[in-house]
């Protein structure tokens, strides 16, 4: 009987740890997929200061 109690714990075990790696699983699928996303293309206009002759960005 003591083995039986010890296959449940057991089981109890491996599905616990089941669980979690598929939670963990699917997390970092979902940072991949975040991380693997098209680039935003970011355009910033430079102005030409005249007084010192450096660019900086139109505000």
């Amino acid at each position: 009987m003591s083995h039986l109690v010890g296959f449940a714990l057991i089981g109890a075990g491996v599905y616990v740890v089941v669980q979690v790696l598929k939670r963990e699983m699917t997390r970092v699928g979902e940072v991949l997929q975040q991380a693997n996303a098209k680039p935003v293309r970011v355009e910033i206009r430079m102005e030409r200061d005249p007084a010192t002759g450096v660019y900086r960005d139109r505000r």
